[in-house]
C-alpha cells in the first residue's frame, strides 16, 4: 500500500464531495432529495457492497480472523467512551456540550467514509472486515451512544434496540454466514450486487458534500474549541492509541483496518442524533464539518506515522 495512492483516493473522494457541494448550492440536490439517497445508500448500496465482498472468491479470511476481528470492535467502542470524557477534560467543556462531543470523540463516519476508503485502497476482504466493525458500531451506537450524546441535557433516554435492525446490520450478519458456509451464488447475482455496491462511494461522497453546503461557512469555521477537539480526537488520540493497538493486533490487514477505523471523521450520526434529542445540532455539524474538512491532511498524516506507508 503505497501512500501516494491512499492520497490520490482521498483527493478523489474530495472532488465528489466539492461536486455534491456545489450540487446543492445550485439546487439540484436538495434537503428531500438528500433524504432519500440516505436511505438508498444505507439500504440498498452500502448492504449490496457488503454483500459483494463475500461473494468476491479473491477474500480469504478465516473464521478466526472473523472472531478476532468482533473482539477487536468490541474492544475499541467499550474504550473510547471513557477516552472520550478524558477529551472533554482537557477541552473543559460546558456541561451541556459534553454529550455531543462525547458522541462525536467515539464514533467516526465507518458508512459514509470508512467503507470507501477501505474498499479503494484495501479490496474485499478488508470490507468484510470493516463490516464487522460497522455492526458493532450500530450496537453501540443505539445503545451506549444514546447514553452519551444525552449526556449532560438533562434527558433520560430508553435504548433503541429496534433500530438495530437495518438492512446494513442484517446484510453485514448474512454476509458472514455467506462467508463462513462457504455459499456461492450465481455469477449474474455476484455481478449486479458488485455493480449496485460500487455506487456507495461516489453517493455517500455527494451526500457529504451537500450536507456541509448547507451549513455556513463562516460559522462552521468560528468556534475555536472544536478545533481543539479536532486536533485532540483525530491526531493526538490515535497516536496514544496506536501501541496498544500494534501490540494487541499482529493481522496486518485487520490492524489496518482498525486503524483507519479510529482516524475517520465524525459520523454523521451525531448530527441525526442531535436533531433527534433536541440538542447542539450546529455544534454537532461543526464537528462533523471540521474532521471531514481536515482529514484529507490527517489521515495521510497519520498513516505514515504510524503504519509506515
Amino acid at each position: 500500500m503505497n501512500i501516494s495512492v491512499i492520497i490520490n483516493q482521498l483527493l478523489l473522494l474530495f472532488l465528489i464531495i466539492f461536486l455534491g457541494y456545489i450540487l446543492q448550492k445550485a439546487s439540484i440536490m436538495t434537503e428531500s432529495f438528500n433524504k432519500q439517497l440516505t436511505k438508498l445508500i444505507l439500504q440498498v448500496t452500502m448492504p449490496a457492497l457488503i454483500l459483494s465482498s463475500v461473494l468476491d472468491e479473491s477474500a480469504t479470511l478465516s473464521g478466526h480472523t472473523i472472531l478476532i476481528t468482533f473482539a477487536v470492535a468490541i474492544l475499541m467502542y467499550l474504550l473510547l467512551p471513557p477516552a472520550a470524557f478524558v477529551i472533554n477534560f482537557l477541552m473543559r467543556t460546558p456541561k451541556e456540550q459534553t454529550g455531543i462531543y462525547a458522541f462525536s470523540a467515539t464514533y467516526g463516519n465507518v458508512g459514509f467514509m470508512g467503507f470507501p476508503l477501505i474498499s479503494a485502497i484495501l479490496g474485499p476482504q478488508a470490507v468484510l472486515l470493516t463490516a464487522i466493525f460497522n455492526i458493532v458500531f450500530n450496537l453501540s451506537a443505539f445503545t451506549i451512544g444514546v447514553l452519551l450524546i444525552c449526556r449532560g441535557s438533562g434527558r433520560r433516554e430508553s435504548l433503541s434496540f429496534k433500530k438495530l435492525l437495518s438492512p446494513g446490520i442484517l446484510l453485514s450478519v448474512l454476509a458472514i454466514i455467506i462467508y463462513l458456509t462457504h455459499l456461492r451464488l450465481p455469477e449474474m447475482l455476484c455481478k449486479f450486487t458488485e455493480t449496485i455496491g460500487s455506487l456507495t462511494s461516489p453517493l455517500a461522497m455527494l451526500l457529504i458534500g451537500a450536507t456541509m453546503a448547507t451549513m455556513p461557512a463562516r460559522e462552521m469555521l468560528s468556534e475555536m474549541r472544536v478545533y481543539l477537539f479536532l486536533v485532540l480526537r483525530q491526531i493526538l488520540l490515535p497516536l496514544l492509541c496506536w501501541p496498544l493497538m500494534k501490540l494487541l493486533i499482529t493481522d496486518p490487514l485487520l490492524l489496518t483496518v482498525a486503524f483507519i477505523m479510529l482516524i475517520v471523521p465524525v459520523a454523521n450520526t451525531s448530527v441525526l442524533f442531535a436533531t433527534n434529542y433536541d440538542l447542539d445540532t450546529k455544534l454537532a455539524a461543526k464537528c462533523v464539518f471540521l474532521t471531514t474538512l481536515f482529514c484529507i491532511v490527517t489521515i495521510p498524516f497519520l498513516l505514515m506515522a504510524c503504519l509506515g506507508i
